[in-house]
């Protein structure tokens, strides 16, 4: 598998979000309540795995004799992350997860900084709704498409970052942006894309569009 797709239990996906990541991918798992937001089951549904505390959502899965992983209630990791985690026994090489924003903001930030526990893995993971793209990198070079999003912001995970970019409005060079400041937000291309380098440090690269 190349490309793998989570849907997770947060806001759901809008239809055509949801539909073009699912044509997107090789295969997909769903995390407890995500699997709520299918309109229908598709082939490459590969698990659906949680602790299930909506019992009509497990009779269901055993009724259409889905694979079911059942998580224990009480356990150190999230269902998010133990989606995570199964999707990378199939070595892909990038995972998108959606529905991992919403209305609880521990689980939202906590599957955020959970992403720099996997930064070291084969797989590139992005956290992706209707109105953002989020992708944690460490220090490298990066090519970056507009796709349809206006701003790109980058924000430190780490301390400090240095950062050089290319094709932006704004253009730096080796610029030191600190976690604790507000800099590094709304950026914009100035064409189709761009280049960005990261020096030093861990950042999010944020794309969004306001709608």
């Amino acid at each position: 598998m190349k490309r793998g797709l989570i849907v997770t239990g947060g806001r759901r996906p809008s239809p055509d979000l949801l539909a073009r990541e699912i044509r997107w991918a090789d295969g997909i798992i769903c995390a407890d309540g995500g699997y709520d937001a299918l309109a229908h089951v598709p082939e490459k549904l590969k698990l659906v795995i949680g602790d299930f505390d909506s019992s009509h959502r497990l009779e269901e899965l055993k009724a259409k004799n889905l694979p079911i992983e059942i998580l224990p209630p009480e356990k150190d990791e999230t269902d998010t992350e133990m989606a995570v985690l199964r999707m990378l026994e199939f070595a892909p090489d990038e995972i998108h997860i959606l529905g991992a924003t919403g209305s609880r903001w521990d689980h939202s930030v906590a599957t955020i900084f959970s992403m720099e526990a996997y930064l070291n893995e084969k797989a590139k993971i992005s956290l992706i709704d209707d109105n953002n793209r989020l992708l944690m990198i460490p220090a490298g070079t990066y090519d970056v498409k507009k796709d349809g999003f206006r701003y790109i912001s980058f924000i430190p995970v780490t301390d400090a970052i240095v950062i050089s970019t290319k094709g932006f409005k704004y253009e730096v060079d080796h610029l030191n942006l600190y976690r604790k400041k507000t800099r590094g937000v709304s950026n914009e291309l100035i064409g189709e894309e761009g280049t960005v380098t990261l020096h030093e440090g861990t950042a999010l690269m944020i794309q969004s569009k306001d709608e």
